[in-house]
């Protein structure tokens, strides 16, 4: 589980950079810089048929900052890898015309130890990947304008299937917009098995990716994860806890408020002191 943290967080990049390209900046790693990584644990695996979390942003961000919110940033159902969110800049290629476009903000989900495109399926109008830069993945993007507001990622059983005489099961992503009452899907992934389990941790985060940006630039905006649920039913007395990588801008700060988490992005948090830190929710 964590080798797939350090590729995620980008710890394997060499070198250091200056945030703004002069002197007075303060050196950090080479992005993607994750700003706050914070794992649930559910208690205890769990048969999967459905996974979903809300997540709610007090603002529009801008989208020429290249920002990653990923309610799922790191699950596994039958070990096998998998995260899934909401960027500000997507990337992708269609099945046909394997040229990498830009897509502007929008949804993905993915998954790793697999490439082949017979494991993706697109939405009508999506696009996907199938990559070895961050290790063997494949992925599905579909664009969406998206905004301020409260929106439920979900991950649900879809149809089986066998493949080379091993049976298969196709998990679609759908994002619900609770504004515009709207729900998007976002494509399927073909995960190895017939019995799906998902592991009882599960994580999220909050990553600049791509290009180096100035930290004046990091947004101002509340992120609030919550409201968990797992086969429909809501996931009682949930743990959590909040790592903040070392050789990253400390510009997030992960507090709870009831059974929710909340990461306040954008005011940078001086003498840090912990950063692995156990989150206490409140009734």
């Amino acid at each position: 589980m964590i080798r797939y943290l350090v590729v995620l967080a980008g710890l394997l990049s060499p070198g250091y950079v200056l945030a703004q390209g002069n002197s007075t900046e303060r050196k950090y790693i080479s992005t993607p810089w994750h700003l706050v990584d914070t794992w649930w644990d559910l208690g205890k695996e769990m048969p999967f048929e459905s996974y979903s979390v809300d997540v709610t942003l007090s603002d529009t961000v801008n989208p020429k900052i290249p920002l990653y919110i990923a309610p799922i940033g790191l699950g596994h159902l039958n070990k096998i890898p998998f995260y899934g969110g909401i960027q500000t800049q997507l990337d992708g290629n269609t099945k046909k015309d394997t040229r990498l476009r830009k897509l502007g903000p929008g949804f993905l989900f993915s998954m790793w130890e697999e490439r082949r495109l017979e494991a993706i399926r697109p939405a009508d109008g999506g696009f996907c990947q199938s990559s070895g830069h961050e290790g063997d993945f494949v992925s599905v993007r579909r664009p969406y304008e998206w905004t301020k507001g409260k929106y439920t990622y979900r991950l649900t059983k879809m149809d089986k299937e066998m493949v080379d005489g091993q049976p298969a099961t196709w998990v679609g992503a759908f994002v619900y917009s609770h504004e515009k009452d709207e729900n998007i899907f976002v494509g399927a992934l073909r995960f190895k098995g017939e019995n799906l389990v998902l592991d009882r941790k599960v994580a999220n985060f909050v990553e600049i990716y791509g290009r180096v940006i100035p930290t004046t630039d990091i947004p101002h905006v509340q992120i609030t994860f919550g409201n968990l649920k797992v086969n429909g039913e809501k996931v009682l007395n949930p743990t959590a806890r909040a790592i903040y990588p070392k050789g990253v801008p400390d510009f997030a700060e992960a507090t709870t408020v009831g059974q929710s988490l909340q990461v306040t992005l954008g005011t940078e948090v001086t003498n840090r002191e912990k950063r692995d830190i156990k989150l206490q929710f409140k009734d």
